[in-house]
């Protein structure tokens, strides 16, 4: 999150600043730089989390004992659960954008949005939650979802991408508002961090997802769309 191009980050700014304290707190009390410079290290690939044999309890172990929010993250959450205090609430997670246009390969391959809404609707009438509080990048998501759901729709403090179904990287996508690398990766934790404070969960598989489950102790109701890869 430092040393290589992500999605945080300008091109300027890789080697010089760690995205990854942008929104959370190192584990180990130290810096990067200061654990690179020790020789006490080992780099490892970024697999372990993927790892299947690996049961979801375990993970949730280990986010409850590594993982540490920054205040601003901290602080957007409580105002979250403030504004929505008392509400039962389904947590809907659906990408849109070039993970769903690109099909990228052994991704998970993404419901439309008609498909996300249907099954929203089936499980608001059986599960009989107050509201559905909807996380995803993409305006014409939203769009849908506002229209199929009207006032029983929540939605977070972000700015949506108006996606042209390109297939193109969503990094080459972006509002008109600044330091929207910054605010962009902001508004995307505290809402994957809320959505996993919600009495029920129904996502797409992403990486958003698996957050959001391992934040989590539980849910009262979880659905996952398993639709294959592409």
């Amino acid at each position: 999150m430092k040393n290589y191009p992500n999605t945080y980050l300008f091109p300027d700014e890789v080697g010089r600043i760690n995205s990854w304290e942008y929104y959370f707190e190192q584990p180990g009390g130290i810096s990067l730089e200061e654990a690179m410079s020790s020789r006490k290290y080992i780099l490892g690939r970024d697999t372990s989390l993927h790892n299947r044999s690996q049961t979801i309890d375990y993970k949730r172990s280990l986010f409850k004992k590594y993982i540490r929010f920054t205040q601003p993250v901290l602080e957007r959450v409580e105002a979250m659960k403030q504004k929505f205090y008392g509400m039962r609430l389904l947590g809907v997670h659906i990408r849109g954008t070039d993970i769903a246009t690109g099909k990228f390969k052994n991704h998970s391959i993404q419901p439309t949005a008609k498909q996300a809404i249907s099954k929203v609707r089936e499980v608001m009438k059986d599960e009989k939650f107050d509201a559905i509080y909807l996380s995803t990048e993409d305006k014409n998501i939203v769009s849908e979802f506002l229209s199929a759901f009207g006032e029983k729709l929540l939605l977070p403090e972000a700015q949506y991408v108006d996606y042209d179904g390109s297939g193109e990287p969503i990094d080459n996508f972006h509002v008109d508002r600044e330091n929207y690398k910054y605010l962009s990766g902001l508004d995307y934790v505290v809402s994957i961090i809320f959505l996993s404070t919600c009495k029920g969960l129904l996502v797409s598989g992403s990486n958003g997802s698996g957050a959001a489950l391992l934040f989590s102790d539980s849910f009262e109701y979880l659905y996952v769309f398993d639709l294959g890869v592409y």
